[in-house]
């Protein structure tokens, strides 16, 4: 249920404009290819056909439906099948009208998994049964606009059906007709750019193995701030407990914060807060989704065509085991210079 909560807010902070109805509407097919793990730790590529409907909900974003069918998930000869209900939010941080509009994409959905007892081969009869459970998803994507008449989508993202063996990364594409025209929101301009940083373990038995590496967005509103995210890949270890020191688990970090700030000349200093989520897809005793909460400081300096940015920021973190991890992030990130809007 606590995970359930921070995706809502996840999914709120991406849509802080969607009450702003607009008419770009589009329509049409999806297939994915998704890697799920074994006990082995042996990788498996799966593929699903379903379709997508999406609205734009402001300059900024876009609210869809979408359901796919996965017929075969099996790494283990038990039979597995997924039919997810999805409601998609869409952010895209310099708008959804150019050629080729990045988004970060959060999915909150419902799926019904058919599955067979542990043991249990395909062929199992009244052994198989199904059930519904919330799955939640978390991704990166590119969006391009043909004309007027069509877009097309190709997007990565950590996907998990809590309560099952699907913990997994996946490549979602999508081709679509559109329909309408789009008007500017209430987002003002806004970025993107690489990011980099390191992780300073604090308490907890998560370190970082190496530089988490990543993408940043930010986009100012008129009247509500800035809205940032950030979204890492950052290869953990486990320096205790029963797996340690052999856990060495990969995580996709989803961070999405509110953002306060004064403007001088050469740029901006600001405060951030927001929820935080790990999708952790390798095996091992985190695999799945971890919850918590991030804040910090950060500032961001004007260099001609490009701003800089350094930050950093305290993690909370909470495993499957009921054990809190804390820690700080570092990092600078680098992307397109915006203007100075007016104070908020």
């Amino acid at each position: 249920m606590r995970t359930t909560l921070l995706v809502a807010t996840a999914l709120s902070v991406l849509a802080v404009s969607g009450a702003h109805a607009q008419q770009r509407f589009r329509l049409g097919p999806t297939y994915s290819a998704i890697s799920l793990e074994d006990l082995s730790g042996t990788t498996h590529t799966f593929s699903s056909f379903g379709g997508t409907a999406a609205l734009i909900t402001g300059d900024d974003g876009e609210t869809g439906l979408s359901i796919a069918r996965y017929h075969d998930l099996s790494t283990d000869g038990r039979a597995r099948r997924l039919t997810l209900f999805g409601l998609d939010s869409y952010y895209y941080p310099v708008g959804a009208r150019g050629v080729i509009s990045p988004f970060a994409a959060a999915t909150l959905g419902l799926a019904r998994i058919t599955e067979a007892k542990p043991g249990c081969l395909l062929l199992c009869g009244d052994t198989v049964s199904t059930t519904s459970q919330l799955a939640l998803a978390f991704g990166l994507g590119v969006r391009l606009n043909a004309g007027n008449a069509a877009v097309a989508t190709l997007a990565g993202r950590f996907l998990q059906v809590p309560g099952s063996d699907v913990q997994a990364l996946e490549a979602v594409a999508s081709a679509s007709i559109a329909f309408g025209g789009v008007r500017t929101g209430e987002f003002l301009e806004g970025t993107l750019g690489p990011s980099a940083s390191v992780f300073i373990p604090v308490s907890g038995p998560l370190r970082g193995r190496g530089p988490f590496a990543g993408v940043r967005f930010r986009r100012d509103t008129k009247k509500s701030g800035t809205v940032g995210l950030q979204i890492d890949f950052a290869p953990l270890e486990v320096t205790s407990g029963s797996c340690a020191p052999g856990c060495q688990p990969n995580a996709v970090l989803f961070a999405p914060g509110y953002e306060t700030s004064v403007r001088p000349l050469w740029g901006r200093l600001y405060a951030e807060a927001g929820v935080l989520l790990a999708g952790i897809y390798t095996q091992g005793p985190d695999r799945g989704m971890a919850q918590g909460l991030h804040g910090g400081l950060g500032a961001d300096f004007y260099g001609g065509r490009l701003m800089w940015n350094v930050n950093g920021r305290l993690l909370w973190l909470q495993r499957h085991s009921g054990e809190n991890v804390f820690g700080v992030q570092v990092g600078a990130s680098v992307s397109p210079r915006i203007g100075r809007p007016a104070a908020h």
